[in-house]
C-alpha cells in the first residue's frame, strides 16, 4: 500500500499535467480565431460548444466518470477559450 505522501506526489504531477494541457488548449485559441474569421463564424459557436459537451460526456461515461461533472469542467474551458479569442480579437478586457 502506498503512503499518503506518495499518492499526493502522484496527484501533484497529474495536476501539473492537467494545467499544462489547459495551457496548450488555451493557446489554440489564436488558431481557432483565425479559422473562424476565414470561415465567417462567430467567436461563440453554440453548435460547436454543444458538440464538445456531448463528446466529453460520452468520453467521461466510457471512463466511468460523472459526465455532468466533466461537462462542468469543460464549460470553464470553453469559457476560457472564448474569452481568449475575444482578447485576441481586441474585444476582450483580459490582461
Amino acid at each position: 500500500m502506498k503512503k499518503l505522501s506518495q499518492i499526493r506526489t502522484e496527484i501533484e504531477a497529474i495536476d501539473k499535467d492537467i494545467v499544462t494541457l489547459i495551457g496548450k488548449r488555451t493557446d489554440l485559441a489564436k488558431d481557432v480565431l483565425d479559422a473562424k474569421k476565414l470561415e465567417g463564424k462567430p467567436i461563440n459557436d453554440e453548435g460547436q460548444n454543444r458538440a464538445v459537451m456531448e463528446r466529453v460526456a460520452n468520453i467521461a461515461t466510457e471512463c466511468g466518470l460523472d459526465g455532468g461533472e466533466v461537462k462542468n469542467i469543460f464549460k470553464v474551458l470553453i469559457k476560457m477559450s472564448i474569452e481568449r479569442q475575444h482578447e485576441l480579437s481586441g474585444e476582450g478586457n483580459l490582461p
